[in-house]
């Protein structure tokens, strides 16, 4: 019996590691983290629509922002993953170009570190490279980052759509923008303390001219003490 059980334990094991992504399963229902008050964005204009097991982000001519963030236990020397499912109709989306994602890193100065961008003309994007097509935004399809939070050069970044790694770097300092070396003169001095927040939805520093709705589902954010599939370099 007791082989019997390592086996079907290492059967397991070799399971969930299959593949060349994260392996993390995701709930269908909604976090807690998403549904809490305090998640909505101040001065998200309307606020998110949040009916279990999806989110809708509407923004009406002029809007600039509808958003949920979360971060508030995210320290430096932590790895991350955090991701969602989108879905729009991509002929209502127009000319319009916004953010879907954006993570920061708070403090003197503010900045963002990794976003993740959306038009009709290229789908969305990440650090200028397609993770979802134009026509296949109609229906669900996952973006995921995982991030080690470092100050120095042993940081990294990587990027996965539909759990396929399509970006990916390595001996970063992640609390600056990619791609940022201390060993390649990137040396600003960083504000202490730290914090960092992860905001989805839709972002935009220019006021859309036309109404612009999308949808997520599956949200999700969690600690990495156990990262397989580094992806490298890409």
């Amino acid at each position: 019996m007791r082989q019997r059980l390592l086996c079907l334990a290492a059967a397991a094991l070799v399971a969930a590691c299959a593949g060349d992504g994260p392996i993390y399963p995701v709930e269908d229902s909604l976090y807690d983290w998403v549904i809490a008050p305090d998640a909505i964005v101040p001065g998200s204009a309307p606020a998110p629509d949040i009916a279990d097991p999806v989110v809708t982000f509407r923004l009406p001519r002029g809007g600039r922002l509808s958003a949920l963030r979360t971060g508030e236990d995210w320290r430096t020397g932590q790895t991350r993953l955090f991701g969602f499912d989108i879905r729009l109709n991509p002929e209502k989306l127009g000319r319009e170009r916004v953010e879907v994602s954006r993570l920061y890193r708070s403090g003197d100065p503010e900045t963002v570190l990794a976003s993740v961008q959306l038009d009709a003309d290229r789908g969305v994007t990440v650090m200028g490279r397609r993770c979802i097509a134009p026509e296949d935004l109609g229906t669900w399809h996952r973006v995921e980052m995982r991030i080690k939070l470092r100050d120095d050069d042993q940081g990294y970044l990587e990027v996965f759509c539909d759990r396929k790694p399509i970006w990916a770097q390595t001996g970063l300092r992640t609390t600056f923008p990619p791609v940022c070396r201390r060993s390649e003169g990137c040396n600003t001095a960083l504000a202490k303390p730290v914090s960092y927040e992860w905001r989805m939805g839709l972002l935009t520093d220019r006021p859309v001219s036309r109404p612009v709705s999308i949808q997520m589902r599956k949200l999700h954010h969690r600690l990495l003490l156990y990262v397989p599939h580094r992806a490298g370099r890409l």
